[in-house]
């Protein structure tokens, strides 16, 4: 078998899904019998009827139960662990393919040039109605959207998701890649094959009064924190400037206006404590760096999370943080 697809499935109904596994019954020009789906159930009382999954004719597709619930990336871990195909891929089970030729371009790929990581490019909703913006490969970290994993790579290396990160799943994961492949090993195709759908009812776009990122801010702090331990215990050339990055990014969001909120003082007090003994041994890192190459890490931090978590303003400055985290 060539190709796994693994699709986590919690609270999806047949209706919820079936946009999904129509986009991949119908591609064309692709062999399906190089082709398995497997569907995990998050321990959910949600439950896919048989008779609706065998009506995908060209599908062959195994659908298993998580016993107890843990999460998409661990959902995701348990389809990894139950299949054996060279390569891995994965969907979320409210989008689509984006392309009838998606998966022969992707399996025709990589059955011939066989990449450690395939990335192609991504098609996602915006908020402006039946209008897409494309994303290119290079520009769709941390999502695991539209990427394909050859399997013997993620075991080699020992890439797995983490047991102890319900939350930025997607970041651990994909940074543990970045992390370990060599850069000239990334192979981009430039093909739109995924399109990500906007969906209000998703964790991450749920209506709540904070923000995702506030509500599950552990996992926002801690997930960096082993993400970072993994780079190191593989010798990462990525390992220090990604704890410059990550650092800077939780005292951002820290110090933006998602936490501009009176009850949240003492979680945001608790939470840059913790920082500034997290930091306490690792000024040196920052000296090494440079104020002119952490200042180019800043400003790329603050960027990206602007643009991903809808902040608008922050109180502090790279000068605050120095004085404040570093004692510089």
């Amino acid at each position: 078998m060539l190709l796994d697809i693994i699709i986590p499935q919690y609270k999806e109904k047949n209706e919820d899904i079936k946009p999904l596994l129509d986009s991949i019954n119908n591609q064309e020009r692709v062999d399906f019998n190089n082709i398995k789906l497997t569907i995990v159930n998050d321990c959910s009382d949600v439950l896919l009827d048989e008779d609706f999954l065998k009506s995908f004719k060209n599908l062959n597709i195994s659908y298993i139960r998580n016993d107890k619930n843990t999460g998409p990336g661990l959902a995701r871990q348990k389809g990894i662990d139950s299949t054996s195909s060279d390569y891995i891929m994965f969907c979320d089970s409210d989008d689509e393919l984006f392309d009838k030729k998606a998966l022969y371009i992707i399996t025709d790929f990589i059955s011939k040039k066989e990449p450690d990581y395939l990335v192609t490019n991504i098609a996602l909703e915006t908020e402006e109605k039946n209008t897409l913006l494309i994303k290119k490969g290079k520009d769709t970290f941390p999502w695991m959207h539209g990427k394909v994993y050859k399997r013997k790579f993620l075991s080699e290396n020992g890439i797995r998701f983490h047991p102890k990160v319900r939350h930025l799943e997607d970041s651990f994961f994909t940074t543990s890649i970045l992390g370990t492949i060599k850069p000239e090993n990334i192979t981009y195709l430039d093909f739109t094959t995924y399109r990500w759908k906007k969906n209000d009812t998703s964790l991450t776009r749920i209506k709540r009064k904070y923000s995702y990122t506030v509500e599950t801010f552990d996992d926002f702090f801690d997930s960096p924190i082993y993400t970072y331990e993994f780079l190191v215990s593989k010798n990462s050339y990525l390992k220090f400037n990604y704890l410059i990055s990550f650092t800077l990014g939780i005292y951002i969001v820290l110090y933006s206006n998602l936490f501009d909120y009176e009850e949240l003082k003492d979680k945001k007090e608790y939470n840059l404590n913790r920082l500034k003994e997290y930091l306490a041994t690792k000024r040196n890192i920052f000296i090494i760096y440079g104020r002119e190459k952490v200042e180019k890490i800043f400003e790329i931090e603050y960027s990206e999370l602007k643009e991903r978590n809808n902040i608008t303003s922050m109180s502090k400055t790279l000068d605050d943080f120095y004085s404040e985290m570093l004692k510089m």
